[in-house]
């Protein structure tokens, strides 16, 4: 015999407690005008008929879905695990869920996402290199608040809160000078965004000022294995550099592992090496990276206040926050 489970809908609620189907509705929209008295008479209705809303019915009737759009591309890189918890933790606690966008390449390799508008998001937090345009100009058309995390992409309009990428760059090549380097370079990936523009500026406008020589800029890509190529092509020129400044902590490491393993060069001693991000496997002791911490708590916290604050208030206006990072000294520079 098929026992199908009946569904508790508001209108069951409603008979039980002995109050109309709207009135159901609006008990469970925060901040309604209901008294106290009528929101218990129906929270013990829905107790005793186990009755749990519709989030996305009461989105209609609300115009809000309380749901905020997470899109990290790149969720496989280590530390943005840990962020997207962080970041989810956060919404919970101001009354909101997060829900993870997928990403997609369409035939000429662009980063994108299917319409945003189709999931009904209050907003979003977007943390990737690769994501072209379309993105944020959906967010507009759409009336979507958008905050961009730990990264800025090129030629877009929306608040941000990142790192201060220009002084990390500034810092790696005061590191490099003071260990006696005059041939640097800077490795970074395919991909043009405003805080690796800015890492590399700093880098190389105060190597410059110290050395009077302009590091080379050597592109890969953000990619472990299809960077390989070219950092063989660095490391094998007769000009090599001794001392690179990496975009991120994976670059690093594929410089390490090509000049140990198919060069047979000794880190620091032959070349010094610089990341970006600090991710676990820095401290690995095949690595024992030296690489700069970005405050992704903070980051996380800061992002989530900006959204929520944007959605409530309605406030349109752009917020740019830019917060310090923190040099993690190991075996891969001369101190």
């Amino acid at each position: 015999m098929n026992h199908t489970k009946q569904i508790v809908t508001s209108k069951d609620v409603a008979k039980l407690a002995g109050v109309s189907q709207s009135t159901v509705s609006r008990v469970f929209v925060p901040g309604s005008s209901v008294s106290e008295k009528t929101k218990q008479k129906v929270f013990e209705a829905a107790k005793a008929l186990n009755y749990r809303p519709n989030a996305f019915a009461r989105s209609l009737t609300t115009n809000e879905s309380k749901l905020i759009g997470l899109v990290f591309p790149d969720a496989d890189y280590p530390i943005h695990m840990k962020t997207l918890q962080l970041i989810s933790s956060e919404l919970l606690r101001k009354g909101y869920s997060a829900v993870l966008i997928p990403w997609q390449i369409d035939d000429e390799d662009n980063h994108s996402i299917p319409n945003i508008f189709q999931y009904r998001v209050d907003g979003v937090i977007a943390a990737s290199a690769t994501l072209n345009k379309t993105l944020y100009e959906e967010c507009e058309e759409f009336n979507i608040p958008i905050v961009q995390f730990a990264r800025v992409v090129e030629g877009t309009q929306s608040s941000y809160v990142i790192s201060d990428n220009y002084e990390a760059g500034q810092q790696a090549a005061l590191m490099f000078y003071n260990s006696g380097v005059n041939n640097a370079a800077y490795l970074t990936g395919e991909v043009p965004t405003f805080t690796n523009s800015e890492r590399l500026n700093g880098f190389c406008n105060k190597f410059k000022e110290l050395t009077e020589k302009q590091p080379r800029i050597i592109e890969a890509t953000y990619d472990y294995k299809t960077s390989l190529q070219i950092i063989r092509e660095m490391i094998g020129d007769n000009n090599r550099p001794e001392a690179v400044f990496c975009a991120t902590d994976y670059l690093a490491m594929a410089v390490m592992d090509i000049a140990r393993s198919e060069y047979g060069l000794n880190i620091p001693q032959d070349l010094q090496i610089i990341g970006f991000d600090n991710i676990p496997q820095t401290e690995w002791l095949n690595y024992e990276l030296t690489t700069f911490s970005q405050d992704f708590h903070r980051l996380a916290l800061e992002s989530v206040k900006i959204i929520v604050d944007q959605i409530n208030n309605k406030d349109n206006r752009l917020v740019r926050m830019m917060l310090p990072v923190k040099l993690i000294c190991r075996n891969t520079t001369r101190s």
